[in-house]
Order: structure tokens, then sequence, then C-alpha cells
């Protein structure tokens, strides 16, 4: 039997951030010194960016955890904090194979464990994807209003962000009958204006952690950013990063960003500008260095928590079945106001 369209692409999808991964670090290895690359690595206090980054990822997961469960709680399922932080650090694993099959797991947890209908939970977790990246945009849009030479394109980021935040919040306050009537989407307009805001509120205290540890990372490697520079290029970085189609956990089009973000900000030890190629290779020490740390990190704590999430209620089949599913589930998710029926 021929795979359904819908399975195909899932696999599309779970693959083009691998092919495009692969792609983008091919030519930022091809264009880098890697005598330079080997030097900036050698120079930089890697222990000492271990041992921090640790601390900060626990506290990542746990400012990540208390969005998300603010999150479920305003729709209604009240998860307690402690089980829920092991469930996200279990995820945590599953994400580092494949981001898609993170946010699986999560939906997995709600159907099985919390007996949340799958296209509900699905919308739930769209929606803290779309606050992520709403929050990035917004913080971003603060300092993009400074950029110049090369970046004064990004000047227009504010404009753009401030439309399009203002034609959701029009269409979340008209809600058109087409798209409320879409169970995946209904969650969006539960929330309302309101409750977007309130997402974004809560979800402050993850990205301040995601900048402070980056901001500290790349002062480790002798670029010194300011901190109204890190503001206006740190969330911009993070989204290049974050976007499932074209990085692999931090890996690739990131790399790519960072060159042109922080390359002018790098210096020697005496705190002198230093030549093209060598800001060149700080940066890429400092971006693989904070990706690679990550997910060696990453896998580290989902391998302590992964059987206790388990008991919690993980779902114990592949989590590749819960995203055909909900796949599955979203593609037959049409406009319907004859029936109620929830998948």
């Amino acid at each position: 039997m021929p795979p359904s369209p819908v399975g195909v692409r899932v696999w599309l999808s779970r693959l083009a951030p691998y092919l495009i991964a692969t792609l983008a670090l091919a030519w930022v290895f091809h264009t880098t010194d890697l005598v330079a690359l080997r030097d900036a690595l050698a120079k930089a206090p890697i222990g000492k960016f271990v041992l921090f980054s640790a601390f900060i990822l626990v506290c990542n997961c746990a400012a990540d955890t208390f969005a998300m469960q603010r999150v479920f709680h305003w729709f209604g399922a009240d998860v307690p904090y402690r089980d829920l932080v092991v469930i996200r650090a279990s995820t945590y694993l599953l994400a580092v194979v494949n981001y898609h099959v993170g946010q699986a797991a999560i939906v997995g947890y709600l159907y099985r464990a919390r007996k949340v209908p799958l296209l509900k939970a699905t919308g739930w977790i769209l929606f803290i994807i779309g606050i992520n990246v709403g929050t990035l945009f917004l913080l971003a849009s603060i300092g993009a209003s400074k950029a110049s030479g090369a970046l004064a394109a990004l000047r227009w980021l504010p404009v753009v962000t401030i439309a399009g935040a203002a034609a959701w919040a029009l269409m979340l306050t008209l809600k058109p009958r087409v798209l409320v009537q879409r169970r995946i989407l209904a969650p969006l307009f539960e929330m309302g204006v309101g409750g977007h805001v309130r997402g974004v509120l809560v979800r402050l205290p993850h990205i301040a952690v995601l900048c402070f540890w980056h901001f500290v990372s790349l002062r480790l490697f002798n670029i010194e950013l300011q901190v109204t520079d890190a503001l206006m290029y740190l969330p911009i970085y993070f989204a290049a990063g974050s976007v499932p189609l074209i990085s692999m956990q931090g890996l690739g089009a990131a790399q790519l960003v960072a060159i042109q973000f922080f390359a002018p900000f790098a210096l020697d030890a005496a705190g002198h500008p230093v030549d093209a190629t060598t800001a060149r290779a700080a940066v890429i020490a400092y971006s693989l260095s904070t990706s690679v740390v990550s997910i060696f990190l990453q896998v580290g704590l989902g391998l302590l928590c992964i059987r206790r999430a388990t008991k919690l209620g993980m779902p114990t089949e592949a989590p590749e079945q819960i995203e055909v599913a909900a796949a599955h589930a979203v593609a037959d998710d049409v406009p319907s106001p004859s029936t109620n029926a929830e998948a």
C-alpha cells in the first residue's frame, strides 16, 4: 500500500532541516579559515562555558515549563509543575532527533495522559509555538530601528511586526467562521487578544534566560556586544535557529545569520578589532559551540528524565505515530458546522 500524502509530507518536513542544515554548514566550513576556527576554539574558556551552559539549561527548562504550564492552565488542563518539568525535559531528547517529534511527544502526553482531544492538544502547541516566534519578533523590533549598514533593512522589522500583530489581532476579533470552525485553530480564537498578550508575558522569562546565556557566551568568545545590540540581534538569531524547516537544533541557517550579526563585534585579547577572517572564525566558534553543547546537554537531561516521564504518562508508542496521527487529523479538520465531534 503506497504511503498517504500526509505521511509523505511528515517525512519531508522531518528530512528538510537535515538537508538545509547540511548545505548551510558545508558553505560555512567552505568559507571559513579552519586554522583560525581552531585557534578561536583553543583560546575560549571551554570548561567555564560548558559549566555555565549546563546551569543555564536547567534554568531554561524551568522557565520554558512555567510558560507552558500557564498556557495549559488557561486552556483548562492543570498539569502539576513538577510533572510537566519532567515531561518537558524528556522531550528535549526527542527534539534533538527532530523538532516535530519533540512537539508530537507533548501532544501525545496531553492526548494519552490528560485526555485532551488530539486536535485540541495540537492547537495548544500551535499557540505556544506562535507565541514563541511572536515574542522573538517583538523583542527584535525594540532595537531593529537602530540597524545600519548592510543590516539597514532590519529597520523595517518593527513595521512588519506591528502590521502583522495588528492583522492577527483583527483576525482574532472578527473570528472568521471558516477559521473558527477548524478545531485545530479554535484554541487560538479561544485565547483572544488578551490571551495572546498573557502568553507573551509568561514567555519573556524563557527568552530572557536564552538572551543572558548567549550574551555571556559571546563575551567568552571575545565578541563584545552591548546590551542594545544584543536585544536587536539575539532574538532574530534565535528565530533563525528555531524555525524547524531551515534549522536543526540551531545548526545551519543560524551560523549564516550569526556571521552577519556578530562579526563586527569580535575583538582580540587586548580589546582591539580583528580582521574579517579572525572575526568570522570567532563567530562560528561561538555559534557552533552553543549549538553542539546544547545538543549534548539536552540529550543528558532527556536521558535523566525519560523513564520518569514515561511513568507520568508520556506515550510509549513512537512519537512519530502521534505526529502522523496529528497530521492526518489536521488534514481532515475541515469546517464542519454540523458536527462538534472531537478527534
